[in-house]
């Protein structure tokens, strides 16, 4: 995936105390460039400007950096529970099949139906180790990754789509933007 976690020029995100800067930044200097040295000097030149702007952000109660308790209802599931390592290792491999470095419109929607398989098997559930948690966020990701392929109808950048070879200057000359409403 080519961009990242959208900031301000400070480096700051929408969460409150959270900071991005280098390859996981998404500055708006570069686009969504990642080729080369330019997440190098995104890094260097965002991370002395992040790191500045963090010492600002003084903290007087650490209450103030606990994040809320999450509450949620997930009914149980009266499907049989995947291995996880399996899925991940079946998503990496479908992620380079059919969402890797050149793309079509069959694979993309034959990845999204596979990744929403694994979904209904995988999302519905309550994990107490880190291994499940990080499969419901590969799962989640590829799916987003999948659907925002999906939708540029172009080829630009490191975005290679095999049937809309050119770029689309009219419709796409954007960034995709995806947030949770």
């Amino acid at each position: 995936m080519v961009g990242g976690v959208k900031t301000n020029s400070a480096g700051e995100t929408n969460l409150p105390h959270l900071f991005a800067c280098g390859e996981v930044a998404s500055t708006g200097l570069h686009g969504a460039n990642r080729l080369g040295s330019n997440s190098l000097l995104e890094g260097l030149v965002f991370g002395m400007i992040a790191g500045q702007a963090a010492t600002r952000h003084k903290v007087t109660d650490l209450a103030d950096l606990r994040h809320p308790l999450l509450q949620y209802t997930i009914p149980d599931s009266d499907r049989s529970r995947l291995d996880c390592a399996d899925v991940r290792n079946s998503l990496r491999a479908l992620m380079w099949r059919n969402v890797g470095i050149t793309r079509k419109a069959k694979p993309l929607e034959e990845a999204q139906e596979i990744i929403g398989f694994w979904q209904r098997y995988v999302m519905d559930k309550v994990f107490d180790q880190p291994e499940g948690w990080e499969c419901q966020n590969m799962l989640t990701l590829a799916m987003l990754m999948t659907q925002s392929a999906q939708t540029r109808l172009e080829s630009r950048g490191v975005h290679y789509r095999w049937d809309y070879p050119d770029p689309s200057d009219a419709k796409f000359k954007r960034h995709l933007e995806i947030s949770k409403a």
